[in-house]
């Protein structure tokens, strides 16, 4: 038997195999179960699974094609989609954190969308609003579009997500003043010149460096605390970014 015959044999078997092993687990889906890290539930599911004919067989289902149609949400960072047998497909979702907000005004009445610390912008479906209102507003951005209509990621985000996740987890009340972080003045590589400014409750401007935000925080914290300046309460502007040095501007 020649190596050509050979691959003609081997495909016929493979094709019999197949068959067999789908004789042997044919079995009707029951259900789907869906589980997530974030607030996405099973109803959010249902479009997704919208070709599933009832009383399909588990393995006629195209998990694959199932993965990417949820994929496409932006808010879902990964999906893994797997038969279970005898009669489950379970997906498992890993849902974007939110770190930010932004008003977008594309014409129509402004939107605000939500994103993530990889700068990724999305709806944020179910999110409640409790937990929109305590995230800072995103300012100091140009919006890009994307070929499919989204919008590009955001760079150098990394640097305001380390900001943000130092000031809410050790500075609580100083991030909870926090209103808007304009990284207008942000570059990507770290540069004499690189600088997010943070509008809060007790400044209309802090200046930060964009790096060593644990003693920059440390430093805003004691000025805050200082009798003299906490007395005078919103200040105009105080800016942390002057190495081991901060420099406090008062208003008129």
């Amino acid at each position: 038997m020649g190596f050509g015959c050979g691959k003609v044999v081997w495909a016929r078997n493979k094709d019999r195999l197949r068959t067999w092993w789908k004789t042997i687990y044919r079995q009707p889906l029951d259900h789907v179960a869906f589980q997530s890290d974030g607030v996405l539930t099973a109803q959010w599911a249902k479009p997704f699974l919208h070709d599933l004919p009832r009383n399909v067989d588990i393995m006629d289902i195209d998990i694959f094609a199932i993965r990417r149609r949820i994929e496409s949400c932006p808010q879902v960072r990964s999906v893994v989609v797997e038969r279970q047998y005898p009669d489950v497909v379970k997906i498992t979702v890993q849902e974007r954190v939110p770190i930010l907000r932004l008003l977008i005004n594309d014409g129509q009445s402004p939107r605000e969308m939500l994103i993530d610390k990889e700068g990724v912008i999305f709806h944020g479906e179910m999110i409640s609003e409790a937990e929109r209102r305590a995230l800072p507003f995103l300012g100091g951005v140009i919006l890009k579009r994307t070929k499919d209509g989204s919008y590009e990621k955001i760079p150098a985000l990394d640097k305001v997500y380390r900001l943000l996740h130092i000031a809410r987890t050790k500075y609580w009340p100083i991030y909870a003043q926090m209103e808007v972080i304009s990284i207008e003045k942000l570059k990507k590589k770290t540069v004499p010149w690189s600088k997010i400014s943070v509008r809060c409750q007790c400044a209309s401007a802090i200046i930060f460096g964009d790096n060593d935000f644990d003693e920059q925080l440390k430093r805003l914290d004691f000025i805050l605390n200082t009798p003299k300046i906490r007395n005078r309460l919103p200040v105009e502007r105080i800016d942390l970014s002057l190495g081991g040095d901060a420099v406090v501007k008062f208003g008129p």
